[in-house]
This record gives structure tokens, sequence and C-alpha cells, in this order.
């Protein structure tokens, strides 16, 4: 009864807002009128981040109030109801004259749902982008989020939302990737694997629970951190050479490289082969540091100049993965090689022919998501080429731990992951351990799809992998 109440204040207040915006002030510019002038006359002390959107920027306030009361620089300006073009109408009022630094902007599932009349996925992710276009020109950082999962609206039972939803998630994180601004993925951690919000995150199948604020709070405060030391981000990359890999077939692999610092011709370093996560495919040769922040990971834990390591991260194309597999099959068994592997191995190999200088003893493999399945996948093939491997939040082929058991492994995930069960790093951890293999197994009790923060930070591990030799 509590639930049911709870979906019916909110369809109430998005019908109450809804038509008093349409009665006199139709993207209702008179909202937030006086409490910006409050903030225009007040000094900013750290980063001011405005959050403009529709109920589910506003249901902060609902929900979780906390959010906003401790962090006082970040400003919500969301409005129930409210579709893009109606934001966009009202953006230079309620965020370029605060003069924030970064504008988090969460919008399209109301105009999904026809609140202001029919639309289509080009108005909405064009209205975004002039929302975006303004924000820049102002010298606002931008992060785009991606639309919650829904499945259906309870006050627009007519309409089936997924498909759209997915389509406008992937044209703004293609446009965010191309303009330099950051993409928020809420959906693929709150997304049921249906096609739907998951239960325990949402009052219904729009709107975040308290539960769900949660997990958007702290992805959103992940995100506007990226943001803030994006620039130094961006110098970070430009110390990684771009390369292309090219087969006697014609097949092209592009990569990105690092020297370890401070090189001297006569010593030998360990290299890390870097494998992304789904989110860094493309063909750009950037994406694969910029997925999961490993890039700014990498950076913090100094392991170009602490560890003096080479990295190596090749890039798999859109639509393709490192293990051609569904990740979340109860029985996977090792499968031919997938072409991004094949031409990661040529390519890998080729770079260490012309590299001398890299330790053929201490040859690392770390992949998170697509790239944990990765790992397992490259250390099942070349169980002797490599002195180690961290695979993260990924799965593998048991009866393959019998090759495993001399390489040392250290396996990540979080219990709570809805995208790759955490069983399958069970299966692969057991499968190993009955072999007598050297391997060691984090189980994070509250993370979901996550696990690599925790690697990120974790010195005991990077100080673990550059121990290991064969």
């Amino acid at each position: 009864m509590k639930a049911l109440h709870s979906i019916a204040v909110i369809i109430i207040l998005i019908s109450t807002t809804f038509s008093q915006q349409n009665k006199d002030d139709w993207p209702n510019l008179n909202r937030y009128q006086s409490d910006n002038e409050n903030v225009k006359k007040g000094k900013k002390k750290s980063p001011r981040v405005v959050f403009i959107g529709n109920s589910i920027t506003e249901g902060w306030d609902w929900h979780y109030p906390e959010f906003f009361n401790k962090n006082k620089n970040y400003i919500n300006r969301g409005i129930s109801g409210q579709t893009t073009p109606q934001m966009l109408v009202r953006f230079r009022q309620d965020v370029v004259d605060l003069k924030p630094d970064i504008v988090v902007i969460l919008a399209g599932i109301n105009d999904i749902a026809e609140n202001t009349g029919p639309s289509t996925v080009k108005s909405i992710t064009d209205n975004i982008i002039s929302m975006s276009e303004i924000a820049v020109a102002n010298n606002i950082k931008v992060i785009l989020s991606s639309i919650l999962p829904a499945s259906d609206f309870p006050w627009r039972p007519e309409i089936e939302p997924p498909y759209k939803i997915l389509k406008i998630n992937s044209i703004l994180q293609t446009y965010a990737l191309k303009n330099d601004m950051i993409y928020l993925d809420y959906f693929s951690e709150m997304f049921d694997g249906k096609d739907g919000l998951i239960k325990e995150y949402g009052a219904d199948s729009v709107h975040p629970n308290k539960s769900g604020y949660l997990i958007m709070s702290r992805l959103v405060k992940k995100a506007i951190h990226k943001a803030l030391t994006f620039t130094e981000d961006s110098n970070e990359l430009n110390l990684y050479s771009k390369a292309n890999w090219i087969s006697p077939s014609g097949d092209r692999l592009a990569y990105r490289y690092r020297k370890p610092e401070n090189f001297k011709p006569n010593k030998k370093y360990p290299l890390l082969l870097f494998l992304h996560g789904s989110g860094g495919r493309g063909s750009d040769n950037e994406q694969q540091l910029w997925d999961a922040n490993s890039i700014g990971a990498f950076a913090k834990q100094k392991i170009s100049s602490k560890y003096q390591t080479y990295i190596f991260a090749p890039q798999v194309p859109k639509g393709e993965r490192w293990v051609s597999t569904n990740w979340n099959t109860e029985k996977y068994s090792i499968i031919p090689i997938s072409q991004s592997m094949r031409q990661t191995f040529e390519a890998l190999d080729s770079f260490i022919d012309k590299n001398q200088n890299v330790d053929k003893n201490r040859i690392y493999v770390l992949g998170m998501s697509m790239g944990g399945w990765g790992a397992w996948d490259a250390i099942s093939r070349r169980p002797n080429y490599f002195a180690a491997a961290v695979p993260i939040c990924g799965g593998g082929d048991p009866d393959q731990a019998v090759n495993l058991k001399n390489v040392n492994i250290w396996a990540w995930h979080g219990k709570e992951d809805t995208v790759i069960d955490i069983s399958k790093s069970q299966q692969m951890v057991s499968a190993v351990k009955k072999q007598k293999g050297d391997i060691r197994f984090t189980e994070l009790k509250t993370r979901g799809h996550d696990s690599w923060l925790d690697v990120w930070n974790s010195k005991e591990l990077w100080k673990w992998l550059y121990n290991q030799r064969k």
C-alpha cells in the first residue's frame, strides 16, 4: 500500500505541475526566479554545479534531500513533468545566469511520454545538444546524463519507452565523446537486464526511490570529479602515443601505448596490457583510456613513474567484444578467438619485438567488465605468456583452470553486480583453487558493476601486481 501511495503522489505531482505550467507559464520561468537571485548574490566558495532536469532531478529533494544539503555548491533546478523544449527555454535563466562551473543535464523521458506533445528521437537529442552548446559557449563544463531505464509510464500506459531510451542514450554518449564532455551512465547501473528499472531502485517503473538516488548520487559525484579534472586527464592522454596494427591480411587494430617515465635504453621494464570495458569501444583510439576513467587511475597510482611500466591499450571496434559470448550464459566454454583478441596478440607481439626493453617475465593483463572476460580469455589462451592477471567483474571457462595454475591471478567482483553476475568470477576462482593455483579473490559486498573503483584505489593491488614475475 505504501508503494502504491508513493506512485499516486508522484503522478499527482506531475499532473498538477504540468497543468500549472501550461496555464500561464509554459516553461515555468517563475519557479526558481527568486532562488536564482539569491544564488547570484551569494559568494561562490567552491566549484558550482547546476542540475537541470525533470521530476527525476527534482526528486532528489523529495527522496534524498541530504545530497544537496551536504553539497552546498550543488543547485537543483529540476521541474517535475518538464520536457526538453521547456528546459531549453529556461536554460539561460536557470543555468547560465548562475555562472556554474558544471551543468548536469538529465532530460528526455517526459518527451518520450509526450508530456507536451509528440516528439522524435532527433527532436529530443537536438534540444539536449542545444543546451550543451549554450553551456560550452559560456565556459560551462557539461555532464550529459543517460536517461534512466523505464519499462512503461504509469500515466501513459499506451507508450513503450525502452527503444527510444536506448537510441537517445547512444546518441548522447557518442556526442559527449566527440565533444570532450562527460557521459554519465545511470542506465547501465540501474537496468534490470530486461527493459526497465531495477525494482529495488524505483518507486515505480520510472522514478527512483531513495536507494536509486543513493546510486545516482555516487555516480554523479564521480562524474563531477572527472569533469573538474578533465583538463588534467586530457593532458595525460597526450603522453600515450597513437598507433595502428595492420595485419598481413589488412585488418587494423588501433591502440595507445606509453613508455615508462625516465626511460633508459639499457634497462628492462614490465608491460601492462589493458583491456577496456564495453564503454571504451570505438574507432577514435581514445575512449579505451577514458572508459571508467582508467587513465585517471593509472595517473593516480603513478604506474608509469613509480612502477616504471609500459602500458599497452588496444581498442575494440563498436559492436565487437574481446570474447564473443553472452556474459550471462550459464556455462561458458572457450570458443574460437575473437578478431579483436587475435589482433591484440599480433599487435602486442610486434610491439615487444620492436621494443626489446620489455621484460618478457613481467607481462601483465588487467581488464574490466567486457575486458574482465578478455583478461580470463587472454591467460587461458596464453597461460605461459603472462606473469599475472587482474580480471575485474568478468568470467571465463572453468575447464581452462588446469592451464592457469601457474598464473598469478587477483580477481575482483562486486556482489551486487547486475550486469555480470558475481558467480562468473566465483566459478573461475573455485576452478583455479581446485588446481591449487595461485589466485586471490576480492568480493566487494557493497559494489555493483563498478568494482574497478576499488581496484583503482587499491595501493596493495598495484604493489602486488608489479611484484609478480614468471
